[in-house]
């Protein structure tokens, strides 16, 4: 499919460059509109206002030259309109005299008709007239060149156009300075984030002329490049260290069983070579489920489902710990498990009871022979805890947070089987996922106490939930 390609720069110009310039020409428009009934209304009062004043001036019998020079008395209080006065018996076909500037009656040419009386009438020159009905048989006409007048009317709607072409040609002008400045600036972010390599980069942009909305996107720009980045060294930290810690057992148990074959052996030692798989085996395959767990929890955070149902907590987790229960006998740790009131939770089953596991499992690792692990969970209106106490040597204050990191290990206590720093990472990730909170204190028996706050979620669809005294 063909796309059309469009600059912003260039329609953001021409809509801006329209926009106002109908604007102007609206407002221009509009008032010349209001000026010219604003003249005409002018006009009209000054051709009463002089016919009214001739009439009364007008005498049977008087001086023909005291009305001429009423007349020019007339003219001289309004000198910036010329002014002629006609009079005519009440047929109209009678004329008896004419004043003030003739030729003007001479281009206007009034109608007498009684039914014009009072109307104001328009000739061609920008003439205005009227005619009124005087005393006795007598009729009078004004004649009024109001060119001064509608004149300046003219020149201001040109003046008007001519604003309305310089308001085009400026805006266009400064539209393209403007919405050109703000496009150079976004091609620069375009280039700049195409130049961006490795993950120490950073987008280099010079904003202080940018306007404060492009100052926003790229704020935006570098957060997302930053968060990309931080994510993209998380997974290079990660693949690297998966693929050295599944190395080296793989490698091990390669190495031992080709020795173990090299010779004929009894089937004690085949039998002793065997059982040292069997551990190393089930360490990777804690990893590998480990890794599936942790995977399975970033793929719900951007946003994807994952399986969650409604069950209880304390059964599911008396079974599956089974094999802890073994391995910390032949340790000679004492497990304990206890639980207490309801322990119904709505989530990822596998997910929360593979933390409770790897909980589990590193108070083993790290409580000597003869201490005892106690796990308690205990069920409260709303939320289940969990807590894991052992008699190990606890955690130091500044390794609380990075024990959460993956593929972190912290000081390897004497005896005690290296791990793959995975364990407590897929504790907090499952804790997380389900809104719920974890906490590392001190136990009452002298080692670490990890405590789990997990909300039930139970307000699901066919769902209900029974208080439970806490």
């Amino acid at each position: 499919m063909n796309q059309s390609r469009w600059s912003l720069a260039s329609r953001l110009t021409k809509l801006f460059a329209i926009t106002t310039s109908a604007l102007v020409f609206v407002i221009t428009l509009v008032s010349a509109f209001y000026l010219r009934d604003s003249a005409e209304r002018s006009l009209q009062g000054l051709l009463r206002e002089e016919l009214d004043e001739m009439m009364s001036s007008y005498d049977e019998g008087a001086d023909p030259k005291l009305l001429a020079e009423a007349a020019e008395t007339f003219q001289q209080d309004h000198s910036a309109f010329p002014m002629a006065w006609q009079v005519w018996q009440a047929d109209g076909k009678a004329e008896k005299f004419a004043l003030g500037r003739q030729e003007l009656l001479a281009q206007a040419k009034l109608d007498t008709r009684p039914g014009l009386h009072g109307t104001t009438q328009a000739f061609q020159d920008d003439l205005r007239g009227m005619v009124a009905a005087g005393r006795g048989n007598l009729v009078f006409g004004c004649v009024i060149d109001g060119s001064s007048s509608l004149g300046e009317l003219r020149r201001y709607c040109m003046i008007g156009a001519l604003l309305v072409l310089a308001a085009i040609v400026t805006i266009f002008a400064a539209g393209h300075v403007l919405v050109g400045r703000v496009a150079n600036t976004l091609r620069e972010v375009a280039q700049s984030a195409r130049n961006v390599r490795g993950t120490g980069a950073a987008m280099s942009i010079n904003l202080t002329r940018a306007p404060t909305e492009v100052r926003e996107i790229v704020t935006a720009l570098q957060e997302m490049l930053t968060n990309v980045q931080g994510e993209a060294e998380r997974n290079r930290v990660f693949t690297a260290s998966l693929a050295h810690e599944l190395r080296s057992p793989i490698q091990n148990l390669m190495g031992e069983t080709e020795v173990a074959l090299m010779t004929e052996r009894s089937g004690q030692e085949y039998r002793r070579v065997l059982s040292s798989h069997l551990q190393d085996l089930r360490d990777l395959a804690d990893a590998v489920d480990n890794l599936v767990t942790i995977c399975a929890h970033q793929h719900a955070e951007t946003g994807h489902s994952e399986t969650r149902e409604s069950f209880e907590l304390a059964p599911e987790a008396k079974l599956r710990l089974e094999r802890e229960a073994g391995y910390a006998q032949a340790h000679g740790v004492n497990l304990s498990l206890e639980a207490e009131g309801d322990t119904r939770v709505y989530g990822d089953r596998e997910g929360l009871l593979r933390a409770m596991r790897n909980l589990t499992a590193n108070a083993i690792e790290w409580s000597s022979p003869g201490s005892k692990v106690d796990v308690r969970i205990r069920g409260e209106n709303g939320r289940v805890l969990v807590t894991v106490d052992d008699s190990g040597p606890g955690i130091a204050e500044e390794l609380k947070e990075r024990i959460f990191e993956p593929f972190f290990r912290g000081p390897q206590a004497k005896g005690r089987r290296i791990g793959y720093g995975l364990g407590l990472a897929i504790v907090r990730s499952a804790v997380t996922a389900h809104g719920g909170e974890i906490e590392i204190g001190r136990s009452p028996m002298g080692g670490a106490r990890f405590s789990l706050r997990l909300p039930r979620n139970l307000h699901r669809p066919g769902v209900e939930e029974t208080p439970v005294p806490g």
